[in-house]
């Protein structure tokens, strides 16, 4: 199992350069292999984005 983490309805963290990097296509994802991980990663955008993407979550996704 693997995690992701959804920025707004529809849009992930992608590991390419952005501000953050983001994808609208879950297989271009960024997948973490811890949901603290996850949880981190969201937490240093939200420290660079002034708190922005309050409504983010992290979800467990399984991988084929």
């Amino acid at each position: 199992m693997s995690f992701i983490v959804e920025l707004e309805k529809g849009v992930w963290i992608a590991q390419w350069i952005g501000d953050p990097g983001r994808t609208l296509s879950i297989k271009y994802a960024e997948k973490f292999k811890t949901k603290r991980q996850a949880e981190k990663r969201l937490d240093i955008i939200r420290r660079e984005h002034l708190k922005l993407f309050s409504n983010a979550i992290v979800n467990a996704i399984e991988i084929d």
